[in-house]
C-alpha cells in the first residue's frame, strides 16, 4: 500500500534587529510585517520542497507553533493526489 500522507516540516526565526522594530510597531498597532515574512518565508520553503519533491497534493494545512520568543516552527500536512 503506497503511503499517501505528507507532513514537512520548517523551523524560521527572526534577528534581534528586527526585534526592536516590530516592538516599536507593535506599540503604535501597525501591521507587524516581520513576522509577516518571517511566516512567508517558511511557507516558502515548504513549497520549494514539495516542488522539489514533485509532489501534488489533495489537500493540505498548515499549523504554526510558537518556539520561542523569535522562532516559529511551520508544518504543512496533508494527503498526496
Amino acid at each position: 500500500m503506497k503511503i499517501k500522507q505528507i507532513t514537512i516540516t520548517k523551523v524560521v526565526s527572526r534577528n534581534f534587529i528586527m526585534d526592536f522594530v516590530v516592538s516599536l510597531q507593535n506599540l503604535v498597532g501597525a501591521n507587524l510585517t516581520a513576522y509577516e515574512k518571517m511566516l512567508d518565508r517558511g511557507m516558502k520553503q515548504i513549497q520549494e520542497e514539495l516542488t522539489k519533491r514533485k509532489v501534488e497534493l489533495k489537500w493540505y494545512r498548515y499549523e504554526i507553533t510558537q518556539l520561542t520568543n523569535g522562532a516559529v516552527s511551520i508544518t504543512l500536512y496533508g494527503d498526496k493526489k
